[in-house]
């Protein structure tokens, strides 16, 4: 079959990975037309909401699936959406029934370091949850003091998932090129658990020979236990039609181009309908029996994503809230 995403189109490729700059992208504003809180087609959580300061990530990862949505600014350029505060303020008001949760985020890294965007996260984040709601964070990026200031005061009203894969710098910048460096994701959940704001591991996505081996992934669950995390989420990596990571991608002996031909599996619901490529489910199955047993090694429970895993599992990689009536009891692991 074809390689799914391979397009024959290349991105450059840097001199060598500790050349690369990490430097912030070109941010351009836009305005906010559509509804700023939409319900995700992922069905765990459907029933709930997302919000995206912007349109394209600065985090750059190749295997990044919104790089295929047609609003993508493309890479180098995020969009912020300047009116957003302001839009979601007057949906707010006109809201009768109120989100439980919202979701942070869809399609971008939510804590992108610059100003006005993390003041207008800030006060989304506030709004949010002095009335209630829960808030749910997917980051690889850095939480600074002053959202963790925010999170402690509203107690079993924050879940943060901070995303990684490997505790090889190099190998993290190879394929989320300017995400936090592996210090600094370490650094927010050491920040985030000495506050008493839940938080775990996102090892998602692990990549086929790269980040899936015994040692590196020991190497990832001795970190994570040491400070005290006992659960993390996993999945592998999918490619769909549109990714379009650096064909010459390569580290060591390891390449794109080779672990291509592991993707066999294909899934045709995701999301609803969209159709994404896994590696197959025996190989899947084999690395995720032996990664709970490294994990109950270091007394880490783990779950897997059920969305694109549905043939292994119906396990849910996003904690949910528990809900009594409309009391907020805190959330589900």
């Amino acid at each position: 079959m074809s390689n799914p995403g391979d397009t024959g189109q290349r991105h450059p490729k840097p001199q060598s990975v500790a050349d690369e700059k990490c430097d912030l992208p070109r941010v351009v504003q836009w305005q906010r037309r559509a509804c700023v809180l939409t319900q995700p087609k992922l069905p765990c959580l459907a029933a709930y909401h997302a919000l995206n300061l912007t349109a394209g990530c600065p985090n750059e990862c190749h295997y990044c699936y919104a790089q295929t949505y047609a609003h993508h600014p493309g890479w180098g350029t995020v969009a912020f959406y300047g009116n957003l505060l302001s839009r979601l303020r007057e949906e707010w008001s006109e809201m009768r029934a109120k989100p439980q949760l919202v979701y942070f985020s869809t399609a971008c890294e939510p804590f992108l370091a610059v100003e006005p965007i993390l003041s207008d996260l800030y006060e989304i984040m506030a709004l949010l949850l002095d009335s209630g709601v829960f808030v749910l964070i997917s980051t690889k990026g850095v939480i600074s003091k002053r959202f963790v200031n925010l999170f402690k005061q509203h107690p079993g009203k924050v879940f943060v998932q901070v995303g990684i894969t490997t505790i090889d710098d190099e190998v993290r910048r190879l394929m989320e090129p300017r995400a936090a460096t592996v210090k600094q994701r370490l650094a927010n959940l050491d920040l985030l658990l000495a506050e008493g704001i839940a938080a775990e591991a996102r090892m998602d996505p692990l990549i086929p020979g790269l980040t899936d081996d015994e040692v590196s992934l020991d190497a990832v669950l001795y970190e994570l236990s040491r400070r005290g995390i006992h659960r993390a989420v996993a999945s592998f990596m999918f490619l769909r039609w549109g990714i379009r990571p650096p064909a010459d991608l390569a580290w060591g002996k390891w390449s794109l181009r080779e672990i291509r031909r592991l993707y066999i599996h294909k899934v045709t619901d995701y999301c609803g309908r969209g159709t994404i490529w896994l590696p197959p489910t025996d190989y899947r199955r084999s690395k995720y029996a032996d990664l709970n047993v490294l994990a109950a090694g270091h007394r880490i429970r783990m779950k897997f994503c059920g969305c694109k895993n549905k043939d292994i599992t119906n396990d849910c990689c996003h904690p949910l809230p528990l809900l009594r009536h409309r009391d907020t009891i805190g959330f589900s692991l």
